[in-house]
């Protein structure tokens, strides 16, 4: 427990460095200027809408997935390429148990960089609307997709150089166009795991609800659901991992 407890410090500690965390802070953060410039001398109705459109589109549909697909590749990505992560594997420490913390660092640092983001947005729209509540539905849906970002891009920054790259393209194309026009897949969908829990929790207009409903498609709305996923994700996630740690000689690299 205490290695598991120092591997997950030790990578959470390199990912929110202060320059890549001020980046996807900037990244994640982005909405609140647009919220303020638009809603300004609007109703406070508007204010909330508008603040839960921006956040299942832009928000969950761009922002935070590419934020944490930043963080999480590089949870091992970094470590293997700065050829560090063989002085990590000769501890007498089990491949899963180094796998499970390198998902755990990631997880927990999605979630911090992508909350700050969310927490300064859920402000400027609070100010705006008077309704301090809106951002908690977007605060379990950063959750949900930081350990669902965490479970897909951990092991794929460890055995591709240019995992970033990748992970844009399965967003592009899996997520934002395969997805939206073949029901078959939309299960699988990051985004639509995500909007689904987010919209148990959001108190939306019957429009809004209506976009929602159409983007999930065949994916029904529940937080239960989602969490279930994302733990099912996560549990292979850190089977894979601890597989290529095993066979992988990386000492050598």
């Amino acid at each position: 427990m205490k290695a598991l407890f120092l591997i997950v410090g030790s990578i959470a500690g390199r990912l929110m460095r202060l320059r890549r965390s001020i980046v996807m802070f900037l990244l994640t953060a982005s909405p609140a200027p647009l919220i303020f410039l638009v809603a300004l001398s609007r109703s406070d109705d508007f204010a909330a809408e508008m603040y839960h459109n921006v956040t299942f589109t832009l928000g969950m549909g761009t922002l935070y997935p590419v934020a944490a697909l930043v963080v999480s590749t590089a949870a091992l990505g970094e470590e293997r390429k700065a050829r560090t992560l063989p002085f990590l594997l000769m501890k007498p420490v089990s491949r899963p148990v180094i796998a499970l913390g390198a998902l755990i660092g990631a997880a927990i640092s999605s979630f911090v960089i992508l909350e700050a983001g969310v927490l300064i947005t859920w402000l400027v729209a609070a100010l705006m609307s008077g309704d301090w509540s809106l951002g908690i539905a977007t605060t379990a849906a950063v959750a949900v997709q930081s350990l669902a970002s965490a479970a897909l891009f951990v092991p794929l920054g460890l055995v591709l150089n240019r995992a970033t790259l990748v992970g844009l393209g399965y967003l592009f194309l899996w997520e934002g166009i395969l997805a939206s026009i073949i029901e078959g897949i939309q299960a699988s969908s990051i985004y639509r795991t995500v909007l689904s829990a987010w919209a148990d929790f959001a108190a939306v207009t019957p429009d809004t609800y209506d976009a929602v409903d159409q983007i999930l498609g065949r994916v029904t709305i529940g937080a239960g659901g989602a969490a279930a996923k994302v733990a099912a994700m996560a549990l292979i996630s850190v089977m894979l991992t601890g597989t290529l740690l095993r066979r992988r000689d990386l000492v050598g690299e």
